[in-house]
């Protein structure tokens, strides 16, 4: 209707499966940090092995992320997205159902991979069915599913869990995703491969081409030096965010509606940072930003482990991580579309995410086993590390990405 302010029709019923799939998607990420200790009793292993259960969701994520995208290009992202929304939902039921803890770690793994395929395939498909000019309402409208899942998921599921099982929790999760694949299919517009006419492209053309992409985002060295920077992020205040809900327990004695709750509370600055963040990043710079912030986040996690006191102090510092890895997000995005031209950005940041999710299930490994090393020191040991980690990622930062946005001249 002419001179409405309302939006189509078919980008309302796009906003409603990206905040489904967004909500479900991150909902289940940060259900595992509160619930570590109900999983360690439920298999009865040593919180050593507790590294391994985001490690394998990781893994999944990262075995998917270089053949999503093309396989969106010749299969349609709709397909993409139902599949990937399958695989989840097959994951989820494998970890409710599975009686072994090697089950369930199959089972985490799938769901990584359902997950890492469904965002990079609703990504994919809102840039190629909405126009630019519409394209910042529809992702923003989306992305507070994103904050929404951070802040309030870990106090959901932790009154699902102790009401009644983790099993009804990981079930109700798989008939979620069920729903999600109707939901996708009916909602979604159809849409064929991206690109040329598939008739005209050669068998393989499309991950022949994909190759030749990926060698062009390798020689850059913007992408590596922000690739190392988040990787050493990842593996530093991502295994200590795994492992905080333990340590509350072991620390602070709280139970698992208590500890929702403290992940609920440091949640909720997080709806505050990633807007100022990026607000203030438009101001003084994305990458002096993101350098404030690591300093900062390198001091907020070596102190955090030594308050076992105080219970309002742990949730204030708590918070205040929570604030500043949210304030990072936007600058640190923001940056990453700075490093090359368009066409190479889907690739640029598939490659990103695929090096960002093994490092981190190499990270979260290795922090269980520092965190398992000692009942007294080891999460003070891990804070320490994390604080080594993020000084460490600033030279790659400040030397070799540029803040400056790419131009048509050839890279030297």
């Amino acid at each position: 209707m002419t001179g409405t302010t309302e939006p189509p029709a078919h980008l309302v019923r796009l906003i409603w499966v990206g905040w489904w799939v967004t909500l479900l998607t991150v909902s289940d990420l940060y259900l595992v940090p509160p619930l570590l200790p109900n999983f360690l009793s439920r298999f009865d292993i040593g919180v050593s092995l507790g590294g391994w259960i985001a490690a394998c969701y990781q893994l999944g994520a990262a075995a998917v992320t270089l053949l999503a995208g093309p396989l969106a290009d010749r299969l349609g992202c709709r397909w993409v997205l139902v599949g990937s929304l399958s695989l989840f939902g097959l994951g989820e039921a494998l970890s409710a159902f599975g009686s072994s803890f090697e089950m369930f770690l199959v089972g985490r793994a799938l769901v990584g991979s359902g997950s890492a395929a469904s965002s990079l395939a609703l990504t994919t498909y809102i840039g190629t069915h909405v126009p630019y000019s519409a394209r910042g309402k529809v992702m923003g409208w989306i992305g507070t599913a994103y904050f929404t899942g951070v802040s309030f998921s870990p106090w959901m599921v932790t009154q699902i869990a102790d009401r009644t099982s983790l099993g009804v929790l990981l079930s109700l999760f798989a008939t979620l995703a069920a729903i999600g694949v109707v939901h996708c299919f009916v909602s979604l517009e159809a849409d064929g491969p991206a690109g040329p006419d598939r008739s005209s492209t050669p068998e393989g053309g499309h991950f022949r081409a994909s190759r030749a992409t990926y060698k062009q985002v390798i020689r850059n060295q913007g992408f590596w030096g922000l690739a190392i920077f988040q990787m050493l992020f990842s593996v530093g205040v991502v295994g200590m965010i795994l492992f905080f809900g333990d340590w509350l327990l072991a620390v602070h004695g709280l139970e698992t509606r208590e500890r929702g709750l403290i992940f609920a509370l440091g949640g909720i600055p997080t709806l505050a940072g990633s807007p100022l963040g990026g607000w203030v990043g438009d101001r003084i710079g994305n990458k002096p930003m993101l350098i404030g912030l690591t300093f900062a986040l390198a001091g907020l996690v070596c102190v955090m482990p030594h308050l076992t006191g105080s219970l309002v102090a742990v949730v204030a510092l708590f918070a205040m991580v929570g604030f500043a890895a949210a304030a990072r997000y936007s600058a640190f995005h923001a940056l990453t579309t700075r490093l090359v031209e368009a066409p190479l950005l889907g690739h640029l940041v598939a490659l990103r995410n695929f090096l960002t999710y093994l490092s981190t299930a190499i990270g979260q490994v290795l922090m269980g086993w520092m965190y398992a090393s000692s009942e007294a020191s080891g999460y003070i040991r891990m804070g320490w590390l994390t604080t080594i980690l993020l000084v460490i990622s600033l030279p790659f930062l400040w030397k070799w990405v540029s803040d400056e946005p790419p131009t048509s001249e050839p890279r030297a």
